[in-house]
């Protein structure tokens, strides 16, 4: 059982890598800071981001796991 929650954590830990990158390109491509339109755009997307990424690992550690 020990094993199991250590693979879920190191599951969620590598899942934060490309999250952190596609965070950072999307503040170069938006530009939050130049304009409310844009800052709330950026918010969106990241939105958008959290709630797609959190079914995307729930998926795959439900996947490899089971109930």
């Amino acid at each position: 059982m020990r094993i199991r929650s250590l693979l879920i954590l190191l599951i969620i830990g590598l899942a934060l890598i490309p999250v952190f990158y596609l965070n950072r390109w999307l503040q170069r491509v938006v530009r939050p800071r130049e304009s409310a339109g844009r800052f709330f755009l950026f918010i969106l997307a990241n939105f958008l981001l959290v709630i797609v990424y959190t079914v995307l690992v729930v998926g795959m550690v439900v996947r490899l796991f089971g109930r």
